[in-house]
């Protein structure tokens, strides 16, 4: 799972957020279901980021 993490395209994975949470909030009937599913994505999208940097920093023996 960490390996595929490091590999994974930061804009790929936000579209797929993107596109995940659209169905989820609109099927819900939010009103607002872009703007939270916008707002969801780059929160998930800025976690694998983090995610990211913080395992390829280990990988190379930085801390």
């Amino acid at each position: 799972m960490i390996k595929w993490l490091n590999r994974v395209n930061l804009i790929w994975l936000f579209v797929l957020f993107l596109v995940f949470h659209v169905i989820l909030y609109y099927s819900l009937g939010n009103d607002n279901w872009f703007s939270v599913a916008l707002l969801a994505s780059l929160v998930d999208t800025g976690i694998a980021a983090v995610l990211q940097f913080v395992f390829r920093e280990e990988k190379r023996g930085v801390r």
